[in-house]
């Protein structure tokens, strides 16, 4: 008994199994549209209090983490969002720490650099 309402609960499902396929290129479109981006941070570390001077730059995407000693550093640019970006007193991301909230241009002395997004 409860097979023959298994087969016919099956069967009533068998005509959305062959539905016609949906257009070329909708698929995709839907797909992409579902694709978020986590968080990106780009990382600009200055000899400088004002962020200028020498520097260099790190990028960190999507959930990445990174950790960086820096030396001769007084300012630190950072442009993205949705992550974090701290500066350390030690050189290991360890001791004393300030956190970039936001975007913008932190007079700061620091050792280390960590990026978490």
């Amino acid at each position: 008994m409860q097979l023959t309402k298994n087969i016919l609960a099956l069967a009533a499902l068998l005509p959305l199994t062959l539905a016609a396929p949906a257009p070329e290129g909708q698929l995709e479109a839907k797909f992409e549209s579902g694709v978020s981006i986590l968080g990106t941070a780009v990382v600009t570390t200055y000899s400088g209090d004002a962020c200028n001077g020498n520097n260099e730059q790190t990028a960190v995407t999507n959930g990445g983490y990174r950790c960086f000693a820096v030396s001769n550093k007084r300012s630190i640019g950072y442009s993205g969002s949705g992550c974090t970006v701290t500066t350390w007193s030690g050189n290991n991301c360890r001791g004393s720490s300030f956190v970039a909230r936001s975007s913008g241009c932190y007079s700061v002395l620091y050792a280390s650099v960590s990026i978490q997004c």
